[in-house]
């Protein structure tokens, strides 16, 4: 699995996150455990 560039990665264990600033081939883990990406959140209406 390959690191995506400007992806924000955080671990499921201490809630620790990583932005990625170099895409790469290979994943990240934290406390033994590979890190799940997290999705982008919706910005707020302008209503």
């Amino acid at each position: 699995m390959a690191n995506n560039l400007g992806k924000r990665y955080s671990c499921a264990e201490c809630g620790g996150q990583v932005l990625v600033t170099k895409a790469g081939e290979g994943g990240l883990e934290c406390h033994g455990q590979r890190m799940e990406i997290l999705q982008p959140k919706p910005l707020p209406s302008s209503d």
